[in-house]
């Protein structure tokens, strides 16, 4: 029999002692208290994995007691309630109630080391149980991760990023507020790769995608891998005006990384073209819509000599905003 953590409750002095003591020496952990409020006050502390409750209790009964322990505490402790009445009804609402066993009084140690013994095969069932449980939540956990998330840069995937754009789409336009896209490509990154070498390229994202969950890492902020040397930000509550902040933010970030990059045809280090569309969803844009609206104005940074962003209200107005 392993050794158990039992908390016994019962106003009786002598009834306490002789438990106590009778438990103590088969080799349990025990505590003992004279009340209900005594118990649940002592009750996470103690942590136990046997409860021997006494029925009849002034104030707050056995009974009322496992009710209100059955509701405020998730775990499935075992009980066994002890009383000097050997009545069919009050042992049938006594299990009713959440109760394990019961015991009538004076108890018989043998009998009591039996019953505990059985309770500690339960215990140990359930700590396997909640160990098994905890490992499978871990295991969810990360397969979520990783369902979410790009496995180079860490940063959102697509699939992630469709699901929280249809998301905000939905939330701003139920509340009115502006919603922004901002698209950003690498510069000649086929330069990169070609001469330093698809490795180097690798951590040339990773140290870009590092850096872009340091720029956005606001609440309302998401930032992810469009695909290749693309990357998606997700701007909540952010109209055409602060877009413009936020590509000059993140084009001055890139800056100040200085990642070398020889074989630009613009630079010697590395820079990224932007676009961004701003506007308040009605809740009907479809994903496919926006992506290609912004893509379009990445492609007019692009061709406007890259390392620069063009902003847009989406759907366009007649002129855009362009940043060298």
């Amino acid at each position: 029999m392993g050794v158990m953590r039992i908390l016994i409750a019962d106003d009786i002095a002598s009834e306490r002692l002789y438990l106590t003591a009778c438990l103590t020496n088969l080799g349990h952990i025990v505590k003992s208290v004279s009340s209900g409020a005594e118990l649940l006050r002592c009750y996470s502390e103690f942590k136990p994995d046997l409860l021997l409750i006494d029925i009849e209790m002034p104030k707050q009964n056995g009974i009322e007691l496992v009710h209100t322990i059955r509701h405020q505490y998730q775990e499935w402790v075992p009980v066994i309630f002890l009383s000097g009445l050997d009545d069919p009804h009050i042992i049938a609402k006594a299990i009713d109630v959440g109760g394990d066993d019961y015991l009538v009084k004076p108890v018989n140690v043998t009998i009591l080391a039996a019953k505990i013994q059985a309770m500690s095969r339960i215990a140990i069932v359930r700590q396997r149980l909640e160990h098994t449980t905890i490992q499978l939540q871990k295991i969810n956990k990360l397969l979520l991760e990783q369902a979410n998330e790009d496995p180079l840069t860490k940063l959102a995937n697509r699939r992630y990023l469709d699901q929280k754009l249809k998301e905000f789409i939905a939330l701003h336009g139920r509340n009115n507020l502006p919603l922004t896209i901002i698209l950003l490509d690498v510069d000649f990154f086929k330069l990169f790769n070609d001469y330093q070498g698809h490795i180097e390229g690798d951590n040339c994202l990773k140290l870009l995608s590092a850096n872009l969950k340091k720029i956005f890492n606001r609440a309302g902020e998401i930032c992810g891998r469009y695909g290749g040397e693309e990357f998606i930000v997700l701007i909540c509550n952010c109209d055409e005006k602060q877009a413009i902040k936020e590509c000059q933010r993140l084009k001055d970030a890139i800056s100040q990384l200085a990642i070398p990059h020889e074989n630009s045809l613009i630079s010697n280090q590395l820079t990224v073209s932007q676009g961004a569309i701003s506007w308040v969803p009605t809740g009907l844009e479809l994903v496919e819509n926006l992506y290609q609206a912004v893509d379009t104005l990445l492609y007019q940074a692009k061709d406007n000599g890259r390392d620069q962003f063009v902003t847009a209200e989406y759907p366009y107005s007649l002129v855009s905003h362009n940043e060298n």
